[in-house]
């Protein structure tokens, strides 16, 4: 009867991914096509340190071919941050100074939307290097859409950063329809008129997270949001480490805990009976003499044929290949990673981001404190 019941279930898990491979097939054939409407861009990226690589990841920011006339923005908290002379370089760099009392990242991010001139804006991190297309195809949607959003991509075949992957890439699932669609605040774009209606450089530094508070203020408006699968930012890894990987795992769980409470109770449910059913019964049915069981191993199966067709839809649309082996190796670590981070983020209740400590309660203390 147990037996029954167990493959009952795994029957039913294997029926739903199927259902999602088709999704992801679909989703990367699927065209995007937009005439450009933006005629000045303000592209503001905020910066702290200067880790390896940033030279070239500035340098292919600014190495846009786009119809519209970019203006980019670079901000710092002060002159003796490394990064202020290297990003004197490629653009304008704005000094935010520095507020102990809001996050470092609104705060820097809210100083330069309020010197927007441009008719779209975009916020983009400075650890993205992507290619020559993806200013014009983050800002192209803004002809029909309010905002414009797309999803990085890790570059790199060492362990660690295939790993990080692995917890990256479970965002674009989410991605795929507009009803669960996000804003990453790695590449977004906006209309300047969203970002003065909304009130961004106000509204900002009430969240830890620059994403949500972006998300919630389009969302109030009405307006909609398209994924721009051709603006896919490529992203090196250079410098990962195991220790820093999984602590950045967390924190990204832990901001979708903070702000958005019922997608990361999705997740948590659908990771846990992912990896039971998936792994742990059948694994136990080969060990306890039901055989039966192993059906479950399909479930990890339907979501490296997942894999695959992702890696090649960014392919198509973004030039960026990812060998076969790259693929396997973020399958095979996702498959222990992903649930180890969503569960430890049910108990972890503060987190270190770029050298400030951040805890749940700063979240709900900011959104009603901050003046």
């Amino acid at each position: 009867m147990a037996v029954a019941v167990l493959l009952a279930i795994i029957a039913a898990s294997i029926a739903l991914t199927g259902v999602g491979l088709y999704r992801e097939w679909k989703f990367w054939s699927s065209d995007e096509r937009f005439p450009q409407s933006c005629k000045s861009v303000d592209v503001i990226v905020p910066l702290k340190g200067a880790p390896q690589g940033l030279e070239e990841n500035l340098s292919a920011i600014v190495g846009q071919r786009t119809t519209a006339r970019p203006r980019y923005i670079f901000v710092v908290d002060d002159e003796g941050d490394p990064a202020y002379s290297l990003a004197s370089k490629f653009g304008e760099v704005v000094v935010a100074g520095r507020r102990d009392d809001v996050p470092g990242k609104s705060w820097a991010l809210a100083r330069a939307l309020g010197r927007v001139s441009g008719d779209c804006v975009v916020l983009a991190d400075d650890d993205i290097r992507p290619g020559p297309q993806w200013l014009e195809s983050l800002t192209a949607p803004l002809s029909t859409y309010e905002a414009s959003t797309t999803y990085r991509w890790y570059v790199g075949r060492g362990l660690c950063t295939r790993a990080r992957a692995a917890v990256s890439n479970t965002a674009f699932t989410a991605m795929q329809h507009p009803k669960s669609r996000f804003l990453w605040g790695g590449s977004m774009a906006l209309r300047r008129e969203v970002v003065h209606k909304g009130g961004l450089p106000e509204r900002l530094p009430r969240y830890i997270s620059d994403d949500y508070a972006v998300y919630e203020t389009v969302r109030e408006l009405g307006g909609r949001i398209w994924f721009s699968k051709a603006a896919i930012a490529p992203t090196p890894d250079p410098e990962c480490r195991w220790k820093d990987m999984f602590k950045w795992a967390v924190r990204q769980i832990l901001m979708v805990k903070w702000y958005s409470r019922r997608g990361w109770i999705a997740g948590l449910v659908i990771y846990t009976l992912g990896f039971v059913f998936g792994i742990v019964v059948p694994t136990a049915g080969l060990a306890l003499g039901e055989p039966a069981l192993s059906l479950g191993f399909v479930l990890p199966l339907l979501n490296l044929a997942k894999d695959f067709v992702r890696a090649r839809g960014v392919e198509r649309w973004t030039g960026v290949r990812t060998r076969a082996g790259e693929v396997l190796a973020t399958w095979a670590l996702g498959n222990l990673v992903i649930p180890a981070t969503i569960w430890a983020s049910a108990f972890v209740k503060c987190v270190v981001w770029r050298g400030r400590r951040y805890c749940e309660g700063d979240a709900k203390r900011l959104v009603v404190n901050f003046k």
